[in-house]
């Protein structure tokens, strides 16, 4: 385990050192001026030198290799410099917008991890009857429904016609309670059909014949037996789904108008922020990472065996 940590880890530092150089250098060539952009705020019209003086207050005329160094030591120190969008730090916006998305995010996993748990086990126990058919149209459903259009019917129904919620965020953790559901009902349809999936090809393996000749009831068989061993491929793509979840709440966040990450990043695109735009890549990307290399962990401990298996081969 130790051997295999630290492999991770090596690997772990040279995706985020690649994905550092490539969002800093698509940012930097993207063909948008961050000084002529600022310049145009703040003049109607403003002349080259102007255009060239915050150019140089802002070190864009210095060489690419030198920006990068500057930023990524900026990324250790926490000096990133003022956001073009919020006109704060930019370390201090990470800090307030990363933990909007994070709360957001949470409060989606508890949905997922309530719905697709009891849901699959039950879809596994019900194979092919009334229950599995219908949990299957409707997973199929919520897998290809668009989650902003899922946004807007829940505002619709649950904000304007019951009036149970506000059209804005309510503060605290009620006001992400719509928000967190519509986030999480794509990726709860997709693990019920794996883990469904998953469970279904460990009913046919020997220790369950094992275990129905000792008398033990199916349902202890599924929960106590069956569940651990199919949850290997659940818990990767549930850790991936994670990394997706902070990547791709800007859309939600922008229904339920909520200030986070996702929003923060494409205003920042749009104002041709490069240093927020890179900065939250590389954190975005190290969330991922790390998601799932917290997936392969947890696999490896809820099966051990499997490691054994793959050292033999």
């Amino acid at each position: 385990m130790k051997k295999y940590i630290g492999k991770r880890i090596i690997s772990f530092l040279i995706v985020l050192i690649g994905v550092s150089v490539l969002s800093f250098l698509l940012i930097a060539w993207s063909g948008k001026d961050p000084a002529e952009i600022i310049a145009h705020r703040g003049v109607s019209n403003p002349t080259p030198e102007q255009i060239e003086m915050i150019r140089v207050e802002m070190g864009l005329d210095q060489p690419l290799p030198v920006r990068y160094i500057q930023w990524l030591s900026g990324m250790f120190t926490g000096e990133l410099g003022t956001s073009l969008t919020t006109h704060q730090p930019i370390v201090k916006d990470l800090h307030k917008y990363l933990a909007t998305t994070t709360s957001l995010v949470g409060m989606a996993i508890l949905w997922i991890i309530v719905l697709t748990v009891p849901v699959s086990l039950l879809c596994a126990r019900k194979r092919n009857r009334l229950f599995d058919q219908v949990t299957r149209g409707i997973t199929i459903c919520g897998i290809c429904v668009p989650t902003f259009w899922l946004g807007f019917l829940l505002l619709l129904f649950f904000a304007i016609h019951l009036k149970w919620f506000s059209v804005l965020p309510s503060p605290g953790w009620r006001g992400f309670l719509l928000p967190s559901f519509a986030l999480a009902v794509p990726s709860s349809c997709s693990l019920i059909r794996i883990m469904r999936s998953s469970l279904l090809a460990e009913l046919s393996s020997d220790y369950v014949r094992f275990a129905k000749a000792r008398g033990l009831s199916a349902n202890r068989i599924l929960v106590c037996h069956i569940l651990r061993n199919a949850l290997p491929p659940v818990v990767t793509i549930f850790f991936q789904q994670f990394g997706f979840l902070i990547a791709g709440g800007a859309v939600i966040e922008s229904v339920f108008s909520i200030k986070g990450i996702g929003t923060y990043l494409v205003d920042s695109v749009v104002a041709a922020d490069t240093i927020a735009v890179s900065t939250c890549i590389v954190v975005i990307a190290a969330i991922f990472v790390v998601a799932n290399f917290m997936a392969d962990i947890i696999n490896r401990l809820l099966c051990p065996w499997m490691v054994r298996e793959e050292n033999d081969t």
